[in-house]
């Protein structure tokens, strides 16, 4: 996170905004560790920066392709409470809350999630 951070430092990031980037790079990171690479340090984590005069598009890649990416659904709270969903499944909720856009690919190799902050 620190790395974006200073990745993105002359773009002129609200310190909220920032914030929010980092916890969504934070967050994509460790799903791309957990779930995507099963924790092999054989597999790296891809992060790259890029930006152009309308957005700022941090993506995370990692070695999880040809397994599905689901899709983004709001975690019901008192389901979650009742035990009738699993506590977790908060990451890409909360991932795409703290962005204006996510964006998921898969190449059959690598599962890419780009974070994209408008500029």
């Amino acid at each position: 996170m620190e790395r974006v951070v200073a990745a993105v430092a002359g773009l002129g990031l609200s310190a909220d905004r920032l914030e929010r980037l980092k916890t969504a790079v934070g967050e994509a990171t460790m799903n791309a560790m957990e779930h995507g690479n099963r924790y092999d340090p054989e597999k790296p984590v891809a992060i790259q920066v890029r930006a152009d005069a309308d957005e700022l598009i941090v993506s995370i890649s990692d070695h999880g392709g040809g397994q599905p990416i689901p899709e983004v659904d709001t975690p019901d709270l008192e389901a979650k409470l009742a035990g009738l969903q699993s506590p977790r499944g908060w990451g890409l909720f909360l991932i795409r809350s703290m962005v204006d856009d996510m964006r998921v690919t898969e190449d059959g190799v690598h599962h890419t999630v780009e974070l994209v902050m408008n500029r």
